[in-house]
């Protein structure tokens, strides 16, 4: 693996585990000691999925502001 693939890797690797650490989280303070693999998975893939859908709305965000940041301010005249 190349240097930039190994950085892909752990980012990825870094989210998975504080998505799984989350969910763990939620569990303890709603007192689930046990719960099924197939649950626990189904879980997982909608925080996934969820998560995937912020990162969007997150980035639509961040560009509508630059957008309204340069129109108020008339960069470029």
């Amino acid at each position: 693996m190349s240097a930039k693939q190994d950085t892909i890797a752990l980012l990825k690797d870094s989210i998975s585990n504080l998505q799984e650490n989350l969910l763990d989280d939620i569990l303890t303070q709603l007192d689930i000691a046990e719960l099924s693999e197939e649950t626990y998975q189904l879980l997982l893939t909608k925080m996934k999925n969820s998560n995937i859908e912020l990162f969007k709305i997150s980035k639509a965000l961040e560009a509508q502001e630059v957008i309204d940041y340069v129109l108020s301010n008339k960069i470029g005249e």
